[in-house]
């Protein structure tokens, strides 16, 4: 909620909170169904949904660790 800009309106907060919630709980239990995080979260399977396509996307994405590929 501190990301959210200062001129936002209840309902773009309430939006960010039940994302960064669908988030954790995807996070906590990614094997989970989606309608079993829907129904820890209080919302609908389709908003879920939404939310895991679009953290697949951007894991997708994003470049490579390449870190991970370091030798010692």
């Amino acid at each position: 909620m501190d990301s959210a800009p200062l001129a936002s309106s209840r309902e773009d907060r309430v939006r960010l909170r039940r994302t960064a919630l669908i988030e954790f709980e995807i996070g906590r239990v990614p094997e989970a169904p989606n309608r079993a995080i829907a129904l820890a979260c209080r919302t609908s399977s389709a908003a879920v949904a939404a939310v895991r396509d679009e953290l697949e996307r951007s894991t997708a994405t994003a470049p490579p660790d390449l870190d991970a590929y370091r030798v010692a």
